[in-house]
């Protein structure tokens, strides 16, 4: 693997994203689902969230993903809110996105309903706070749409929620972790030559490795947990949910992944709804997220925090393309719900596939296979929640092919995934630890 001194290193990076709408789900334009979310929007609300960051990361940038309604909404509060919003960006830099759908916008609108939401949002930005979006904030979003994005000049589009399955609307697992450029047949997909995508691909929310490999959630355990505060803050006791965010921080920002993968990355969405509904829960909530916040800078002062469109521009100008791509992610349990004590998750993520390992009392073996070889092709209908790229093995064992496999009986069935390892990770020291212990 090379260093973190060679020419394609980035270094320590998290981007924070905040939704700014009228109603929980706005699906469409003229179709909203749950709840009406004014009450819990105000100018003193966004001001209060932006001094949160700029406390604890004074150079911090912020990506304001806006929607529909949060746009054309003319009340009073909703005229103030955008007010504060643009005061916010002008005086830091901050961006102004838009947010279609509700995180689901092809659940409900055909791709071209969706891109003429897209492409008409872009003018409303550009009018109310004289530029044009830069980036997206879609949860998931088609191929078709995201390459529509790009046409507009949105070259980052947060598109996937990593390992996303049976929770909300929508499921997304299936593609790699850390930036990528998405093929135009599936938007989980690494893309190669003419079905590349020239739009970088971002994940929505940081999710801890082992408790990812859960389906859904329960009152024992939650699939999301990790770095969202609705997961962690708003749900565990302080300690379990503090415990938990700096497991998962450490894993990226410490001095071996960052070594690894020439970057260690942190993203989080803290929509201003979800950010009140804390403060109504205990009063005390921001700051405890703003405190870990800080505690991050504190720990590594050269941790920067750009807007989605910044982090990827940066990432861009060293990635013209996937096919250096050998993402090495690993994360040992946290002792809080299901990331398990004594679970080590290792995480190899290429253009060509990606395979999880697990280390455990029960021995190595592989829980994830997912190769991106073949004819993958999205839902096409409206109201299909399975987007889901299950491959080989997938990690959240819905299927009775997805029991785990050892790491040697697997390795011994596909040379081909073990030459390829051997080409992106020969000098692991990780891949060398495993096979060892195989």
């Amino acid at each position: 693997m090379e260093s973190s001194q060679q020419p394609h290193a980035i270094g320590r990076r998290i981007t924070v994203n905040t939704v700014v709408r009228r109603h929980q789900i706005e699906a469409t334009r003229t179709r909203s689902l749950w709840e009406d979310e004014s009450e819990l929007h105000s100018a003193e609300l966004v001001e209060r969230f932006s001094d949160t960051v700029r406390a604890a990361i004074p150079d911090a940038r912020l990506t304001w993903a806006m929607s529909w309604g949060a746009l054309t909404d003319d009340s009073s509060r909703y005229r103030d809110v955008r007010t504060a919003v643009r005061r916010a960006a002008e005086a830091h830099g901050d961006d102004i996105a838009f947010v279609p759908g509700g995180f689901f916008a092809n659940l409900y609108g055909s791709r071209e309903d969706v891109s003429r939401d897209i492409a008409d949002a872009a003018d409303l930005i550009a009018q109310e706070f004289g530029r044009d979006p830069r980036s997206l904030v879609a949860g998931f979003l088609s191929a078709h749409n995201i390459a529509d994005a790009r046409g507009r000049g949105m070259r980052t589009v947060q598109g996937n929620i990593w390992s996303q399955f049976d929770i909300d609307l929508q499921d997304g697992d299936g593609s790699i972790a850390y930036p990528y450029y998405p093929s135009s047949s599936h938007f989980l997909v690494p893309g190669r030559g003419d079905q590349r995508i020239d739009a970088v691909q971002l994940d929505g929310w940081t999710v801890d490795l082992v408790a990812a490999r859960t389906a859904g959630m329960s009152s024992d355990y939650n699939s999301r947990l990790g770095l969202g505060p609705i997961e962690t803050l708003h749900r565990l006791p302080r300690a379990d949910a503090l415990r938990e965010l700096n497991a998962t921080s450490e894993a990226h920002l410490n001095d071996s992944n960052v070594e690894r993968n020439g970057l260690g990355w942190l993203t989080v969405n803290y929509e201003i709804s979800e950010v009140a509904r804390g403060l109504e829960t205990d009063p005390s909530m921001l700051d405890a997220w703003g405190g870990w916040l800080g505690g991050l800078r504190d720990r590594w002062p050269d941790l920067r925090m750009p807007t989605i469109a910044e982090f990827g521009d940066e990432w861009r100008t060293r990635h013209p393309d996937n096919e250096r791509l050998a993402y090495l992610l690993q994360q040992s349990g946290s002792g809080v719900q299901a990331s398990r004590l004594g679970e080590t998750v290792t995480w190899f993520m290429t253009v060509g596939f990606r395979l999880g390992v697990v280390s455990d009392a029960d021995g190595i073996r592989v829980f994830d296979y997912t190769a991106y070889d073949g004819d993958a092709v999205e839902p096409s209908g409206l109201g299909d929640r399975r987007w889901s790229l299950l491959g080989e093995i997938n990690q959240k064992r819905t299927r009775p092919q997805d029991e785990p496999v050892p790491l040697r009986r697997f390795l011994a069935a596909h040379p081909e995934v073990d030459a390829a390892l051997d080409a992106g990770y020969g000098q692991s020291v990780e891949l060398a630890a495993l096979r060892e212990e195989a």
